[in-house]
C-alpha cells in the first residue's frame, strides 16, 4: 500500500476534468477514496477468496456438501458487501459524481469485484476469437458493456468451429454475462448504464499490470455512430446497420464483434495489426494508485489487460446512473447512446463551449 495522502473532498468537477471527460471520455480523480475503506475493501476481497480456496480444496479432498458449494458461489457475491459498497456511497465520489448528473444516481446494489491474477498470455481464448498469445497490447479487446456474450462462454478450439448444434446452443438467451441479445421493445441490442466508476484497490501506476484499458475518444465516435443506427431504423448496437455481431472470420471462427468496424478502422493510426491483416487500437492504460478512482462514459470500450507483473490486479466496478431515468429505461435508454450528454445536466453548461470548439 501507498502511504496516507490527504483525501480530495471536492464536490465539483475541475475545468481540466470536464475538460478531459469531453475529450478522452474518462477523468481520473486522485486519492478520493480513503486509506481504511481501501483496506476494509480488500480484506472483503481476501476473506472471500479464502472461502472459496478452503472450500475448493474440501470438494477436491472428496468432500460432497452443499456448504462448501455455496462457499465457492458466494464469492460472485462480494460485491454485495457494505464494505464494497461504501467505496461509493461513503466517499466524496458520490457527491461529486450526483454534481455532474445534476441529481441522486441509483445507490448500487452489488459492484464488480474484479481480481485479475498473474498470468503468461497463453492459448486461451478471448471473447473476440483470438488467443490471449495473439492479442496486442497486454490481450485489450475492448467492449461496451450491455452486450450478449454467447450463452455457454466463448469456443476455445482455433483448429476446429463449432458444430452446429455446438453453435445453436452458444447462440442461445441470455449471454454468460446475464444479458440477452436483444430488446425489442427498444428497438436496441445493447443496454446501456451512464458512466462505469472503477475504484483502485491495488497498485496500477506501471504498464503490464492488469491495467484497465480505455479507447480515448471512442464516445464521439459512437454518438454519431448510434444516431446513424437510428436515422436508419435500428435496432442499436450489434446486429443493427453496419454492426455484424459475430466475426466469422475469427480464428475460433465465432468472434464477437464488442464494438464496429468503423470505429475499430477510425483508430487505425496508431493500431497494431496481426497477421490476418486486423486492426487492434492502441487503448489507453489506466494509471491507478489504491484509493485513485476512474470514471468513464458507457461509451467508451474498455477492457482489462493481463498482469505480466507478480501482483494480482484489484479493482471495484460500479455501473452508474441517475435516478431521473424515465421509468421503463432503467436498462436501456436508447436517448442517451445517442446523446452521451443526455444524462449530465451538471455539467451541460460546461461543455457547450467545448463542444463549440471542437
Amino acid at each position: 500500500m501507498t502511504p496516507p495522502r490527504d483525501v480530495d473532498v471536492r464536490n465539483t468537477f475541475s475545468d481540466e476534468e470536464v475538460e478531459r471527460l469531453y475529450r478522452d471520455g474518462f477523468v481520473i480523480f486522485r486519492n478520493v477514496v480513503p486509506e481504511h475503506k481501501v483496506r476494509a475493501a480488500r480484506r472483503a476481497n481476501f476473506e472471500a477468496i479464502g472461502k472459496a480456496r478452503g472450500a475448493a480444496l474440501a470438494v477436491a479432498r472428496g468432500a460432497d456438501d452443499e456448504s462448501s458449494r455455496q462457499a465457492i458461489m458466494d464469492t460472485a457475491r462480494t460485491g454485495e458487501d457494505e464494505r464494497i459498497l461504501r467505496l461509493f456511497s461513503d466517499t466524496p465520489l458520490r457527491p461529486l459524481i450526483e454534481s455532474a448528473l445534476g441529481g441522486p444516481a441509483v445507490s448500487p446494489r452489488g459492484a464488480q469485484l474484479a481480481t485479475t491474477f498473474p498470468t503468461e498470455p497463453g492459448e486461451h481464448v478471448n471473447e473476440s476469437g483470438y488467443p490471449d498469445i495473439d492479442t496486442p497490447f497486454h490481450g485489450w479487446h475492448g467492449h461496451l458493456d450491455g452486450l450478449w456474450n454467447g450463452h455457454n462462454g466463448t469456443h476455445q478450439r482455433v483448429d476446429v468451429p463449432m458444430t452446429p448444434a455446438q453453435r445453436s446452443k452458444w447462440e442461445q438467451n441470455p449471454g454468460t454475462n446475464s444479458a440477452p441479445r436483444t430488446y425489442p421493445e427498444h428497438n436496441s441490442n445493447i443496454a446501456n448504464f451512464t458512466a462505469l466508476l472503477g475504484v483502485a484497490l491495488s497498485d496500477q501506476r506501471a504498464e503490464g499490470i492488469g491495467n484497465l484499458g480505455l479507447l480515448a475518444g471512442a464516445h464521439h465516435h459512437f454518438e454519431a455512430f448510434f444516431r446513424r443506427q437510428r436515422e436508419l431504423g435500428g435496432p442499436l448496437g450489434p446486429d443493427g446497420p453496419d454492426w455484424p455481431r459475430v466475426h466469422n472470420e475469427a480464428p475460433n471462427g465465432a468472434g464477437l464483434r464488442h464494438y464496429p468496424e468503423a470505429i475499430r478502422e477510425a483508430f487505425a493510426n496508431d493500431a497494431a495489426r496481426t497477421p490476418d491483416g486486423r486492426v487492434w487500437p492502441r487503448p489507453t492504460y489506466v494509471d491507478l494508485a489504491p484509493g485513485d478512482a476512474v470514471l468513464a462514459l458507457h461509451a467508451v470500450p474498455h477492457c482489462a489487460t493481463l498482469v505480466d507483473n507478480d501482483e494480482p490486479r484489484i479493482m471495484v466496478y460500479f455501473r452508474i446512473r441517475p435516478e431521473s431515468r424515465p421509468p421503463g429505461n432503467e436498462v436501456v435508454y436508447p436517448d442517451a447512446l445517442c446523446n452521451i450528454w443526455h444524462e449530465w445536466p451538471g455539467l451541460r453548461d460546461r461543455i457547450v463551449p467545448l463542444k463549440a470548439a471542437q
